[in-house]
């Protein structure tokens, strides 16, 4: 192989790469039962998935693969694909949040708001910090310190506390 066709190749690569990076496949979650991942991730670099059930984040949380759209979900994952979960408000006080809180995810609501998942029981102003405006999901018996509280009125971070 010359080298010239070796440039060539590598430009090829280099140019569908930068093509990738920018794409998002939205998908509802029937729409991703029936999808095939190893086809998207050719052409997508990221996934979301609206309106998510408890059902389904159940099986992440637990870890279950019987529902195609979990194995999907993970075969993405696998695949490097960055995954987006849209899901409904309401829901937030009724999701599994320490093991969600530590899957490779990224949340946001019905109208595109991020939602973070804060795991541990006390939230300090250095869990703020790097927050942008949003939700954030508090466990119930999470400690807000003053400065926490006071960073997230500034940073227009709306706290939820699970119940």
């Amino acid at each position: 192989m010359n080298n010239i066709l070796m440039q060539r190749i590598v430009d090829e690569v280099v140019f569908r790469l930068k093509q990738r990076a920018g794409k998002t496949l939205v998908l509802t979650v029937l729409q991703l039962r029936d999808a095939s991942v190893q086809e998207s991730v050719h052409q997508y670099a990221s996934l979301q998935i609206r309106y998510v059930d408890l059902p389904l984040l159940r099986q992440l949380a637990e870890n279950e693969t019987s529902d195609r759209a979990a194995i999907q979900i993970h075969e993405a994952l696998a695949w490097g694909m960055h995954i987006q979960l849209s899901l409904q408000r309401h829901f937030l006080n009724a999701i599994e949040l320490k093991t969600l809180a530590r899957l490779p995810l990224s949340w946001c609501d019905e109208q595109g708001q991020p939602i973070y998942l804060h795991h541990d029981r006390l939230l300090s102003y250095v869990d703020i910090a790097q927050l942008s405006s949003g939700i954030l999901v508090l466990q119930r018996k999470c400690c807000v310190t003053a400065l926490a509280r006071e960073a997230a009125i500034t940073r227009n971070i709306q706290l939820i506390r699970q119940e």
